[in-house]
């Protein structure tokens, strides 16, 4: 798919310029490299492109998957691809939208290289709206976990207490100790004396939003 016309869009100014100059050694065409939601916008009225490469986390306002939706609103079948640090996309929010037709979510930690990035641009341009499974449901471990699981780690990783957890989501602390137990049993974290399982749950939420503590 050389020559394809590819939209850039980061917040973070050296990533963006790195990506941007990266994609054109491929052979793909960058022909937009922007920041914001907005720019992306107006980018994409004024440039048309084939596939638009999101971050997640755009900073404040809508999110990659919020301008994934409106890109796809200007043109149903531009390609999406959108990039996160996080290894499960519900561990940034549970509360995420569901992506457009044919998205492909990546993990930037596991990606090897600039030509894998290019190959799945490919494969979006080809197949712009083939339904795809979401990355949790492949070699994720986190995709165990449902969507109030997820709610609840990130509730434990805010600080939370279990009764200050059952309390906002109005139901019983023990309701609450057993979805630990729950996610403690998904993520294979296993009971210990020298080990607290908070702790260790606190722990894989920021492995899995790509931060080590």
């Amino acid at each position: 798919m050389r020559n394809a016309r590819i939209m850039v869009v980061e917040d973070d100014a050296f990533t963006r310029t790195t990506l941007t100059e990266s994609l054109n050694h491929t052979g793909l065409k960058v022909v937009a490299s922007v920041g914001t939601a907005r720019e992306a916008i107006a980018a994409q009225i004024a440039t048309s492109p084939d596939a638009a490469v999101l971050d997640l986390d755009l900073g404040t306002g809508p999110t990659g998957i919020d301008l994934a939706l409106a890109l796809r609103a200007h043109n149903p079948e531009i390609g999406i691809i959108i990039l996160t640090s996080f290894r499960d996309p519900r561990l940034a929010n549970p509360n995420l939208p569901p992506l457009p037709a044919g998205s492909i979510f990546l993990n930037k930690r596991e990606l090897e290289s600039v030509q894998a990035l290019a190959i799945q641009i490919s494969v979006v341009l080809v197949n712009p709206l083939t339904r795809r499974s979401m990355p949790w449901n492949r070699k994720n471990t986190y995709g165990a976990l449902s969507d109030k699981q997820i709610e609840i780690m990130k509730a434990i990783a805010d600080g939370l207490t279990t009764s200050e957890i059952a309390k906002q989501r109005g139901i019983s602390e023990q309701a609450i100790e057993k979805t630990i137990s729950r996610i403690c049993a998904n993520l294979e974290i296993p009971k210990s004396a020298d080990k607290n399982q908070r702790v260790q749950i606190v722990r894989a939420f920021f492995h899995g939003a790509g931060r080590e503590i």
